[in-house]
């Protein structure tokens, strides 16, 4: 490794383990015995994913030591160190430091890099506690494992970094968190105007592999041309009316029995899906419907292969016999396969014999 790359590391190595925050730098260093503690202080990344950085390094891995410092500084935008670190990588890459680099791995001088708000001034007052607790949505969203509470995260933040943003256009990173919750929320419009955002700040020429990656996705669903994006919207607001909350009952041989509640929302892939609650406890999906055209939804309804411990037929995802709608749209009624406990029975009887699900609506994709 020559003069300017050992440089580099040890550049590199004082920015990660050195730098302290700006509110640590008065604190009084600890003595010698005195444990390290295990936890990073608040806003900056773990120490074991700063090792990584650095042993990318020193492997001559600076390509993707810049990908991680990058996809760290989602989740840690403040974080000084990775900020240092990012800026040392790229002057090492732009001044042809990496050994076999190809041209395509090489920053482009010109090319802007959104996630530095070069042209941004800084957030002072409470307009940096509001943009501390945005990321903090976007980042609490992005770890959640429960779809229903993601999906929620994802709404409050793209509600509320709307109105920030108003004030605030030029911070880049709430753009790419948005463009990428668009996606998740299957939101046409919102992802047209981050996308749109991104490239007015030349995220078109920016060699970062995470922005070109969401820059793709948005181009592959249309939503970096205003009339595809458009169109989209249209159709999925069609079945706006659908969305939320509704009672459901089941009729069953003159016995109606109550189901609790469905919630219905829209699929990453625009369709429609839906989650039960009963008794309040969840049990799972109910229906599923896959949008064909104007008008036009093919619907299914999982049935639990066991009741009680019992085998029941048929199972899994069954077609919806029919679909009624009434009262204003308040109202539908579901004919759907009734279970048997044999095989014979079910193909005799489950499509004569059906059971009748009733779902009035009780709160609408707006208030839900």
């Amino acid at each position: 490794m020559g003069r300017l790359s050992k440089l580099f590391v040890l550049g590199l190595s004082l920015a990660l383990m050195f730098l302290p925050l700006h509110a640590q730098s008065t604190a009084k260093a600890p003595a010698a015995n005195t444990a390290a503690a295990t936890a990073a202080p608040a806003g900056q990344a773990p120490g074991e994913m700063t090792k990584k950085i650095t042993e990318l390094v020193h492997a001559g891995k600076y390509a993707d030591a810049q990908q991680l410092i990058t996809g760290l500084l989602v989740a840690y935008p403040n974080d000084q160190r990775l900020i240092k670190a990012k800026a040392l990588i790229e002057r090492m890459l732009s001044s042809g430091g990496q050994a076999g680099a190809t041209p395509s791995n090489n920053l482009n001088n010109q090319s802007a890099q959104p996630l530095a708000n070069a042209d941004a001034a800084p957030l002072t007052g409470m307009d940096k506690v509001q943009y501390s607790s945005l990321i903090e949505l976007a980042r609490q969203a992005q770890q959640g494992t429960d779809l229903n509470q993601q999906k929620a995260a994802l709404k409050q933040f793209m509600d509320a970094s709307s109105g920030f943003l108003e004030k605030h256009p030029e911070q880049m990173l709430l753009w790419q968190l948005r463009a990428a919750s668009a996606i998740s929320l299957n939101d046409p419009m919102a992802g047209y105007e981050a996308g749109q955002k991104l490239i007015a700040s030349g995220a078109a020429d920016s060699n970062d592999a995470n922005l070109q990656r969401l820059l793709g996705q948005l181009n592959n669903k249309g939503w970096l041309d205003k009339e595809q994006a458009t169109k989209q919207a249209a159709e999925t607001k069609r079945y706006d009316w659908l969305l939320g909350t509704w009672a459901s009952s089941v009729l069953n041989d003159k016995h109606t029995y109550d189901q609790g509640k469905i919630v219905f929302s829209r699929s990453a892939s625009g369709d429609i899906e839906s989650y039960g609650f009963l008794n309040p406890e969840e049990y799972g999906e109910v229906f599923r419907g896959k949008v064909l055209g104007p008008d036009q939804i093919s619907w299914e309804i999982y049935l639990f292969p066991t009741i009680a411990g019992i085998q029941h037929y048929p199972s899994g995802w069954q077609s919806v016999i029919s679909c009624q709608i009434t009262n204003e749209a308040k109202r539908i009624k579901f004919a759907v396969p009734s279970q048997w406990a044999t095989p014979g029975d079910s193909s005799n009887r489950s499509i004569e014999k059906p059971n009748i699900y009733i779902l009035t609506r009780l709160i609408d994709s707006q208030s839900h």
